[in-house]
């Protein structure tokens, strides 16, 4: 994926503080890890690419 890693919110407390290793691709396998910052919650793919994908949308609807 060359596109620059989003934040996207936690699916435990909300925030979309998260950390990742360089070079994380969210499409890679085994994937991850991201984590969030604010409560420890690890992501599974699904809960990082549904918020991938919610935060790509609403960058396309503030343009």
């Amino acid at each position: 994926m060359s596109e620059r890693i989003i934040p996207v919110p936690c699916p435990n407390c909300g925030e979309a503080q998260n950390m990742n290793p360089g070079g994380f691709d969210p499409e890679a396998d085994p994937f991850g890890p991201v984590t969030c910052m604010v409560c420890g919650h690890k992501f599974s793919k699904d809960e990082y690419m549904t918020g991938l994908k919610t935060r790509l949308s609403e960058r396309e609807n503030q343009q």
